[in-house]
């Protein structure tokens, strides 16, 4: 990894966000990528360019969204004006909470792509919380790396049996979580 960083460094991280980002086309664990990079460059501008590469990968949903608004627009052009009007008072919050959180962005991007959403406030809203998402992964690689790396490399196939129950405690949170409740929650409050 440390050959990675030195190699590639911020640009790297940047196209690795980008790319991780493009999750319609090209699945890629970028956070990984973050995490290990924050344990050598700066984690706060590390944030700051990933969080760039995210939001210029994310829009590739939006602009899905707004193809697909061309080819609706004939026959439901009005059911997508009135939901974009709809959507107008909390869809910056909802891009920002969907960038920072582990939800699928593509879910909100592409609808409200068709729905021709303000993309200045979407691109905002979205820089918003991928920045803060983004920098906190780096941090954590910043303050945690090192001591993960020396656990699961010591523990030779120990490591690698708690890596991969590790893995499987994350899968199976994300997926048993209902997000849409602390959505709504949050959404309530506002």
């Amino acid at each position: 990894m440390n050959d990675l960083v030195s190699n590639y460094g911020y640009l790297g991280a940047f196209f690795i966000s980008t790319f991780g980002n493009f999750t319609v086309f090209f699945p890629v664990p970028f956070v990984l990528t973050i995490y290990a990079f924050g344990a050598t460059l700066n984690p706060l501008m590390l944030g700051l360019v990933c969080g760039l590469g995210s939001t210029v990968g994310e829009f590739s949903a939006y602009l899905i969204g707004m193809g697909g608004r061309k080819v609706l627009n004939d026959r439901y052009g009005s059911q997508l004006e009135t939901a974009r009007k709809l959507v107008a008072k909390y869809g910056v919050t909802v891009i920002f909470l969907f960038a920072l959180l582990p939800l699928p962005d593509d879910l909100i991007l592409i609808p409200l792509g068709m729905m021709k959403f303000d993309i200045k406030k979407a691109i905002a809203a979205m820089f918003a919380g991928k920045f803060l998402m983004c920098t906190a992964v780096a941090y954590a690689g910043r303050y945690s790396y090192s001591t993960i790396k020396d656990i699961f490399a010591s523990s030779g196939w120990l490591g690698g049996v708690l890596s991969t129950g590790l893995m499987v405690v994350i899968i199976y949170v994300m997926l048993k979580i209902d997000w849409s409740k602390f959505i709504e929650e949050d959404l309530e409050l506002v």
